[in-house]
């Protein structure tokens, strides 16, 4: 989606009065929707920044994802250090951290002096002298750690230590930010809800008949998940409420997309269950567009993006009513508990009546649709406000 040169060292002469460096190191570590909102919000960024005299950059740190690929996107490389390239000599450094304790200082040499040093996780080092601001895209690694491996838990551990030490904070939605001021007990004007969007590729529209058969799959004739294999997402309660559906009659099969996961959610295939992975946003589309329902009951999110993507294509959307998802949903589509076992079955069974799919895709298709570029230009006004100019 996003691509260019990333062998910058140095920033390019640009017009603007702010210089904000947005740290993208995160994204070789990063799954799902995480990717997905960062990479967006630099896109969107990218856009905008020049016309409301920001000069704004995205970084890169290889050192912070060693032997993995960083994003395709125009960037600033904080180059490695030539020790850490040389075969045995470099268990030494490696050892000490020596790139870890000199990276502050690089960054500034890169930065050109005082700027806004927009974190988005991995790595907590910036310019010393520089505004730190810190995307937080949810607790649950703070609040519930053990849905999460350590290394999660350890990031989140040193996001929270930059927010205690006076970082500035953007979430990706008012619940997020709420739940930021109440944890770190932080003002309001330190923290700043820039909300989400889908990516203009998802549209309504009729599904591709091609990637249809591909899949194997009937347009209107499946339901779907999209999401990480992991603890939050409920799929264990979600397999269990299909499987009653099926007992009560209920033929249509569900497909869920994934990126991966963790924490022991294993998932078969069969019974009507299929797993999908490595889905393309082109195809990832198709499924939204071809699906009679997005089912998504997850006990914890901080937005919700495939919610917002089912609306953007027109797609019903039946979720649980915990965390985000409240407000990311709302009356657009149908609330559930993300425990009432009936409530989902009955909710499943009556999506074999024609009358309520359409009752739902009329609901969906009402969704207010948000655009990247007006998160964006919000965006740069937090830039703006926590700069002091």
């Amino acid at each position: 989606m996003l691509s260019g040169n990333s062998d910058l060292t140095a920033p390019q002469e640009r017009h603007g009065d702010i210089r904000v460096l947005f740290d993208l190191s995160i994204i070789p570590h990063a799954v799902g929707g995480v990717s997905r909102y960062l990479l967006s919000v630099a896109e969107a960024l990218l856009g905008v920044a020049d016309s409301l005299e920001i000069d704004f950059h995205t970084l890169d740190v290889p050192a912070a994802h060693p032997g993995v690929p960083g994003p395709e996107m125009n960037s600033l490389l904080l180059d490695t250090p030539f020790y850490l390239k040389i075969p045995f000599f470099r268990r030494l450094p490696i050892r000490k951290r020596w790139e870890e304790r000199s990276r502050s200082r690089r960054l500034r040499e890169i930065s050109g002096g005082n700027s806004i040093f927009h974190h988005s996780g991995v790595q907590p080092e910036y310019p010393r002298g520089s505004v730190s601001v810190i995307t937080v895209h949810d607790l649950s690694a703070l609040e519930n750690p053990q849905w999460h491996k350590n290394e999660t838990v350890a990031f989140a551990e040193k996001e929270a230590r930059l927010i205690e030490g006076g970082s500035s904070v953007m979430t990706n939605s008012e619940w997020t930010r709420r739940r930021v001021m109440d944890y770190f007990a932080l003002p309001s004007e330190r923290v700043f809800s820039a909300g989400g969007a889908a990516c203009s590729i998802f549209s309504p529209g009729t599904p591709s008949c091609e990637v249809m058969k591909d899949l194997g799959l009937e347009p209107g004739g499946f339901l779907l998940h999209v999401g990480n294999f992991v603890p939050r997402k409920n799929i264990p309660f979600l397999l269990d409420v299909y499987r009653r559906s099926r007992e009560k009659g209920v033929e249509i099969p569900l497909v869920l997309v994934g990126a991966g996961g963790w924490g022991e959610v294993a998932v078969d295939e069969g019974a009507g269950v299929r797993v999908l992975k490595s889905i393309p946003d082109n195809a990832l589309v198709e499924l939204y567009r071809g699906a009679r329902a997005l089912l998504y009951p997850s006990i914890f999110e901080g937005l919700g993006l495939p919610a917002l993507e089912a609306f953007a294509c027109g797609t019903p959307v039946i979720s649980s009513n915990a965390t985000a998802l409240a407000d990311t949903v709302g009356k657009d589509g149908i609330q559930l508990y993300p425990d009432d076992h009936q409530a989902w079955v009955e909710e499943i069974i009556a999506l074999e009546e024609p009358q309520r799919v359409d009752e739902l895709r009329i609901m969906s298709s009402a969704a207010v649709r948000k655009d990247w570029n007006d998160i964006a230009r919000g965006i740069c006004g937090f830039y703006r406000r926590i700069s002091g100019s």
